[in-house]
């Protein structure tokens, strides 16, 4: 029996975590959502609806015109790594190998890039294409077993071969899993990351009809589902490694991390870094002088581990909580010291 190992920063885990998960780990990993075409239509997709089915372009949370766009927020949180997304990638396969390629050369080949796909428009030209611009992993939606002959092409290339899929907790499901994952063990895949099940606008009404029981972001059972295919797996493979990757890690460790480190690397001196990766700064609208009081942008701002010196005087300020990309305020309000 092969060991089952849990920690709050990787989730559930047989065997070894993969590449590109350990980067975002780290918050080390730039996510680059390349597309939200796709001609699969899978009903749980949690994608939302300004993407889902559009051909736009983000990276972190910001949309993206050019490449430049892209590597200046790679630069913004020094990233040592890159996830691409979607929709599916391989819809716009020139703009996403343009994207591989220009991130390689920027930062060298170390800097490692893996791509989620659903194999379905996946050809030997396609991962040929996809090698040669540098991609390190490739990562499939294997939603139906005859896709596993697209993953198949892409097991005689350079690049490490995962699949990635949701958890349905039902039984049916469950059955299919157990298949795929001995299915992909003899393959010789390197690695299957099971995502608990994430509710979303886009498909909460099709999760409804399907029997399952929304609990906030995600559905009941999902856990429950998760523990039963970790035994099973543990018991009933040999060289695959299984990943359960629970939503907080997604958004308490690896989001989080991200964000705290853009924040750190991005902050000005009038700014501090939160405890979730947000910034705050305190704008003075009355004039005061001290050693202690910044001008920026044609603002006066108190340096906020100096604003006890304020207290008494009248002053009044606005305390501003945001991302590190300043795209929306968070929190606002007027207060008088």
């Amino acid at each position: 029996m092969r060991r089952l190992m849990y920690t709050p920063y990787t989730g559930y885990l047989i065997g070894t975590l993969p590449v590109g998960c350990r980067y975002c780990l780290l918050g080390a990993k730039i996510v680059i959502f390349v597309t939200g075409l796709c001609i699969d239509r899978c009903w749980y997709c949690p994608i939302s609806r300004d993407r889902l089915g559009r051909d736009v372009t983000y990276a972190d949370e910001i949309a993206v015109k050019s490449l430049d766009d892209i590597l200046i927020e790679a630069y913004r949180i020094r990233s040592m790594g890159a996830g691409i997304t979607g929709g599916d990638p391989i819809m716009v396969l020139d703009r996403t190998c343009n994207i591989i390629k220009a991130l390689k050369r920027e930062f060298g080949d170390k800097y490692h890039i893996h791509l989620y796909t659903t194999g379905s428009l996946i050809t030997r030209s396609t991962i040929e294409c996809l090698e040669s611009a540098g991609l390190d992993e490739i990562r499939f939606h294997i939603y139906d077993m005859r896709l596993l002959k697209k993953l198949e092409y892409a097991l005689d290339s350079s690049m490490d071969v995962g699949v990635e899929l949701p958890l349905i907790p039902n039984d049916k499901y469950l059955d299919y899993l157990k298949k795929l994952i001995k299915t992909l063990d003899d393959m010789g895949v390197k690695f299957i990351n099971l995502n608990q099940f994430e509710v979303s606008e886009t498909n909460i009404n099709e999760v409804i009809m399907r029997g399952l029981k929304p609990i906030g972001i995600t559905v009941a059972r999902a856990n429950e589902y998760a523990m039963k295919i970790l035994e099973w797996a543990a018991k009933n493979t040999k060289n695959i490694s299984i990943h359960y990757c629970p939503i907080e890690y997604k958004d308490q460790v690896q989001y989080r991390r991200r964000m705290l480190r853009k924040a750190i690397i991005t902050m000005g001196v009038h700014e501090i870094v939160l405890d979730e990766g947000t910034l705050m700064s305190i704008e003075l609208l009355d004039h005061v002088k001290g050693g202690y009081v910044l001008r920026f942008l044609d603002k006066m701002f108190v340096l906020p581990t100096e604003s006890y010196r304020l207290k008494g005087r009248g002053v009044r300020a606005i305390i501003r909580e945001y991302f590190p990309d300043h795209a929306k305020v968070l929190n606002e309000r007027t207060i008088t010291y």
